[in-house]
């Protein structure tokens, strides 16, 4: 009878040890979800590339906190970086106050956020960083989201410089003319690219450019030495800036092979740049 009684206790204990709830998660983030093209919208594909200047749409739950006297305090931050890790936006931050019943034993409070990626993003792998606080349990989570950007590589020279000096038809172009001639009349239109520049306090740039026109022999026949100028302070560092000049062919324009040739300066960096390409003017 003692070796029963002994064996019953035993499984008593095992069972009881079995009923016994489970201890409750720590603070964490959960569910957290890149939806495709807006709010609530379906998940992305696992090799979904973002765009520079697209909307990302995020949403995350958090679970694992702390209910005192049926309130819930939480706090969260959101920050995203490229993958430098310089910051895409300044940080996003909020927080969730609520009072539950029992009726809300299962709720998982629930953040969305949109971030606009600048305009100018290299490809790779970006993060987005999570963290959230559960002021009634004086605890804290983290969490990290990846995502990709795809497109082309932006130049990154060495030192300030003029890229890509291209003659071009029309407005509506993308590529450029492969000879570029144009007749007396007309209206030419270059395109180029500036980078290298050099950035101040906050990002900020400045940069102008001009142009000259020479002749055959090198002779200087029209000259602006201040045609535009692009300058800012945006929080997310621009690398590239792109240019354009257009010059109208008088009637009296001369056929023959001449010079554009564009000056740009940095203003902060105190450099300057140039490129040169031909073009023809075609009776």
């Amino acid at each position: 009878m003692r070796r029963i009684a002994l064996l019953a206790l035993a499984v008593a204990s095992v069972w009881a040890q079995q009923k016994q709830p489970a201890p409750p998660a720590g603070l964490a983030v959960t569910k957290a979800t890149l939806h495709f093209k807006q709010e609530e919208g379906p998940a992305i594909a696992g090799n979904y590339e973002y765009y520079a200047g697209e909307l990302l749409y995020l949403s995350f739950r958090i679970s694992g906190f702390k209910t005192v006297k049926d309130s819930v305090d939480l706090r969260w931050q959101l920050v995203g970086v490229d993958p430098e890790g310089l910051l895409l936006a300044p940080p996003a931050n909020g927080a969730v106050k609520e009072e539950i019943s029992y009726n809300d034993k299962d709720w998982l409070p629930k953040v969305a956020y949109t971030l606009p990626l600048p305009a100018q993003l290299p490809p790779g792998v970006y993060k987005l960083k999570i963290q959230v606080a559960d002021e009634n349990a004086q605890a804290a989570a983290d969490r990290e989201v990846e995502f990709k950007v795809g497109g082309r590589p932006l130049p990154r020279p060495e030192r300030f410089s003029v890229l890509s000096l291209g003659f071009y038809r029309q407005e509506s172009d993308r590529q450029p003319m492969e000879k570029a001639a144009y007749r007396a009349g007309e209206t030419l239109l270059a395109r180029f690219q500036m980078a290298g520049f050099q950035m101040g306090e906050k990002n900020r740039f400045d940069v102008s450019y001009g142009l000259s026109i020479l002749g055959a022999s090198g002779k200087v026949l029209y000259s602006q030495d201040d045609a535009a100028a692009d300058s800012g302070a945006p929080f997310y560092p621009r690398r590239m800036l792109n240019g354009a000049l257009t010059l109208n062919l008088t009637a009296g324009v001369q056929p023959a092979e001449y010079t554009l040739v564009v000056k740009a300066k940095d203003r902060v960096g105190q450099t300057e740049a140039e490129a040169r390409a031909r073009f023809q003017v075609v009776p």
